[in-house]
Order: structure tokens, then sequence, then C-alpha cells
């Protein structure tokens, strides 16, 4: 029988916060020795056509990666395309997690926008899952909708389910939800209601299609709150280690007076009105220590988009945050750390480079947390491969390659992100990266390419240039 997730494919992309490398860096900040880099066992469920854990596999050969998901066609599709970028370490099956079992023990186990959208015998198997098959140093991904944020999300869920209720064509549900957004856009009201109603239409038409007809339209869509989440976790032996986002675990300045740490965090979730989480889970036994320590910071690998300005004559200088707003900051350790790594993107840099006292106060550790929660910056346990700078015969990745051999729009970078390529010259400058041409040969390549390529051989140092900037070329 076809799956719902073959007749219509969800949007499968790389999440970047799930990659082992980052998820080790927040354990390490929180006082845990995680699995040593590059041989880690990688277990996905609900890794849809791959486009998640195939990078992964791809990124670290000596590693062992298992995929599991229902969607038998979808899977077969990541198979295949495995197959042709050669990922002999990669295992995806087919199959219905009430009736599967791993084989074996893993470091990682992930699992992206699954939970709420199962039922619950599913949602229990996942978790039994996580108690039984982490390894003892091993850290779980589970993300989830959270409450109290859906609480007003689920109003739009109602509305939209019942709207569609009598279509059974995905594509005619689909179409009926987008139009039944469009007319309340248009309907007159004012006050905090009416615009939050007006919100949640624009996130609907701003979706994409099928990442609304799976979420939104599912007729399982369970949103929890993190205490409820991480005692249902706590019967399988785990432990909440934190969020894979920390923004969502700052909760500096709480005006309720918390017990303990995690109650802290349901106050913070209840005061931002938190709806999604990604919670880390690890096993119970594993001592945790919250306290801001700059040794844990120290061997951790730090990069940073941010553009900075000129300082301005008190001293203080702005970074301006890609889609996160600007951080003026005078403190001398913070401009150094900030202006240094902008100049080395896409670079990573050893934190302990920036220590210039060997044993740095614990306020560094706290400025460092505040710079990531920020995201002025992206720590990691184990740097991207990058390429250090633009070489005479460049480099993009196998994988990407592929990616646009088989006409995708998306192409997955160096650290884990979807890039999307819209120009046909990029898209065949990128294809053309395989290390075996000099600029010669790339800029006349390019010009045979066909009519889309003419005349632009003059800009092949700035596409270069962009494509480095983007994290996609390596040594």
């Amino acid at each position: 029988m076809a799956d719902v997730y073959d007749e219509v494919r969800y949007p499968n992309l790389p999440r970047h916060q799930t990659h082992p490398a980052y998820i080790a860096a927040l354990a390490r900040i929180a006082g845990m020795n995680p699995p040593p880099v590059e041989r880690w066992s990688v277990l996905e469920i609900g890794c849809g056509d791959g486009s998640n854990i195939l990078p992964l596999a791809f990124d670290y050969p000596e590693g062992t990666f298992v995929g599991v998901d229902r969607a038998q066609d979808t899977v077969e599709a990541g198979r295949e395309f495995a197959h042709r970028c050669g990922v002999a370490n990669l295992d995806l099956c087919a199959a219905d997690l009430l009736d599967w079992q791993p084989n074996g023990e893993f470091d990682y186990i992930i699992v992206h926008g699954v939970y709420s959208w199962v039922p619950e015998g599913v949602r229990e198997k996942i978790l039994q899952i996580c108690g039984a098959a982490l390894k003892p140093r091993g850290i779980a991904f589970v993300s989830y909708n959270a409450l109290p944020g859906c609480h007003f999300r689920r109003f739009a869920w109602d509305l939209l389910r019942y709207h569609t209720r009598r279509n059974t064509d995905p594509a005619s549900r689909i179409a009926s939800a987008r139009d039944l957004a469009r007319v309340i856009l248009e309907f007159p009201g004012e006050g905090p209601l009416h615009a939050a109603i007006r919100k949640e239409m624009e996130s609907v038409l701003e979706r994409d299609p099928a990442a609304l007809y799976h979420d939104d339209l599912n007729s399982i869509h369970d949103p929890f709150y993190l205490i409820d989440f991480v005692a249902r976790a706590e019967c399988h032996g785990l432990q909440c280690l934190g969020d894979a986002d920390p923004q969502r675990d700052d909760v500096e300045g709480l005006p309720v007076q918390a017990e303990n740490w995690l109650e802290s965090q349901q106050y913070g979730d209840f005061l931002a009105k938190r709806r999604f989480r990604e919670t880390l889970l690890c096993r119970r036994d594993i001592p945790l220590d919250r306290r801001l320590l700059p040794d844990r910071f120290s061997d951790l690998y730090a990069a940073s988009r941010v553009q900075p300005a000129a300082p301005q004559e008190d001293g203080r200088q702005t970074f301006a945050i890609p889609n996160s707003g600007d951080l003026t900051t005078n403190h001398p350790f913070a401009k150094d750390f900030l202006g240094r790594l902008a100049a080395r993107w896409p670079l990573s840099m050893q934190v302990s480079e920036f220590f210039a006292d060997p044993a740095p106060g614990d306020s560094i550790a706290g400025l460092l947390m505040r710079l990531l929660r920020a995201k002025a910056i992206e720590l990691r346990a184990h740097p991207p491969r990058i390429a250090a700078s633009l070489s005479q015969k460049p480099v993009a990745s196998a994988l990407s390659r592929a990616q646009v051999a088989q006409g995708s729009r998306f192409v997955t970078n160096q650290r884990h992100r979807s890039i999307r390529f819209e120009d046909e010259i990029s898209r065949m400058l990128l294809s053309l990266l395989d290390g075996s041409r000099d600029r010669v040969a790339l800029a006349r390549d390019l010009a045979a390419s066909g009519p889309v390529a003419a005349g632009v051989a003059d800009k092949l140092e700035a596409g270069l240039a962009e494509l480095h900037r983007l994290s996609l070329l390596i040594e």
C-alpha cells in the first residue's frame, strides 16, 4: 500500500542542527563528554529520501549510518541517489517503525519532524529505541511541536482540517486550505486576536504545499509541554541535555523562581510562548554540569558570518548578523573574536586560539554563550571540510555536483545547510568543479555549455568566490 508520504513527497532538506559535530559541541558545553568525531554511528528515524543523513555518511566515510522510514518509494529514491554518489556506509530501510528494531547501538539518533505527527504507539517506540539503542555517551535529537505556543496554532489546524474535511485528493486539500487562508486575510477586522489569526494564515500561504499537507492538514498533530516530553523520556532512562537551539534554553532574567533547571526551561517556554522544541536527550546516569566554563569551549571550532561595521568613536562596534539583526558591543574580546572570524569565513578557528590568557575567566564562557545564542557564531566539535582558499583547480564536493546533475535546485554545503540555486550559470559552474579544470578550462567549458553561459567568463572569479563563501568548495 502506498504511503501518504509517497503520494505527496515531503520537502526533505539537510538540517544543520542535527549534525553530530554541532550536537557534540552543545554536549561539551553542558559538561558531557560526547562520542569521538569521524567514526560516528548515526540512526535517523523518519529519514525520508535520506537528504539529511546521506550528506553525513558522505562526509564521514569511516562512520556507520542507518535511516528508516515507512515511505518505500521515497526510501528507494534515496537508495538510488546514494548509489550514484558512491556512498557505501549508509543503510536506508523501508519499514513501519512498530515492526522494526535497530541492529546495534548508535552515537547519535535523529528524529526530526516525526514525533508530533505519529500515533501514540509510534511515539513510545521512538523513545524506547532511544533508550535502548543509544551508546553510553550517545545523544538523541527529537523535535516536536511545543506548548504553550501551539495552543493558538491548533486553532489554525482545526480550521483548515474542518474546511478541507470533504476533500480526499491531496492537491485539492492543499488548494482549498490556501484559498481559505486568502479569504480570511481579506476579511476585515481589528485587534490583537485578528492580527494573530492573520499571522497564522500568512504562514499557511508561505509554507511549502507539501509541508502544509503533512503538517497542518495531518489528522495527527500533537504538541507537548517540555516537562511532559521529558517525563516520557525519563521512563526510558533518558534525561534532557538541552535544546539544539541554545536560544530556546536562555532563561536569563527569568522573573519566576524555579526549583531546578528543567523547571526554569518550562517557565521560559510559557513566557516566550514557545511553539517548537528540538530536545537533546542523553542517558540519565550521565552527570551534567551546566556551569559555563571556558575550558569547555576551548577545543571547539568557531565560525561567523557576521559583517563588522567600522568601530565607533566610543569604541563600540556593530556586527550585522545574517537574518538575525545587529549586535553592538564594546567588549575587547568580542570585537576581536567576531572580527577575526568574519575575516576568515567560511573557515573555522579553534576557540583556544583567541585565549590570550591560558586560564580565561568564566565571564568569557558566558560571553561566548551569548554570542552563540544570538547566532553571531557557529560552534562545532569538528570543523567542516572547506577549501582554505581558491585553488588553481577548484573542487566542489561530489555530493553537490550529483545534486545539480539530478536537476535539484538545492545543494548541500559543507556546513550541512541547503543552498538554493535559481540561476543556471551557478549550477553549470558548480557542476564543472571536479578538480580537473583550471580557470582557462572553466571559462571555455562555461562558454560552450549553452546560450545562458555566454559572456560570463569574465565573471568566473566572482562566481568561484561566491561558491567558496557559501561553503561549497573543498580541498
